[in-house]
């Protein structure tokens, strides 16, 4: 459909204190609240969008689906599904940086 549904761990809480044994409780770390939902057409395009499949052969079909939207669509995707890392995001020359750039020498600390 035209809805998603989200669960929005951006609400706040006091903070944990660790039990004597380092454990922190397993409330600090779930959604205290029912999942809900919004329209697609108000999705923040600049948010970060996770998706759950149970199995890889559910990962496959979502893959195909992703697929097929993207092209009956005509416009620009919301995201693109790539076999392998594009190599501009691999390339150390992005960052300007150089093997062993990134160690000073005690006399530059």
């Amino acid at each position: 459909g035209e809805e998603l549904i989200y669960l929005d761990p951006h609400t706040t809480q006091p903070a944990v204190e660790p039990s004597d044994s380092g454990c922190l409780p397993d409330e600090s770390f779930h959604c205290q609240h029912p999942p809900c939902r919004m329209s697609i057409a108000e999705l923040d395009p600049s948010i970060a969008v996770g998706f759950f499949c149970n199995t890889e052969e559910d990962f496959n079909d979502w893959c195909q689906q992703i697929k097929k939207l993207s092209l009956v669509r005509g416009a620009l995707p919301m995201f693109e599904l790539v076999e392998r890392q594009p190599s501009h995001f691999s390339n150390p020359d992005v960052l300007n940086l150089t093997p062993g750039e990134a160690e000073l020498s005690e006399g530059e600390l």
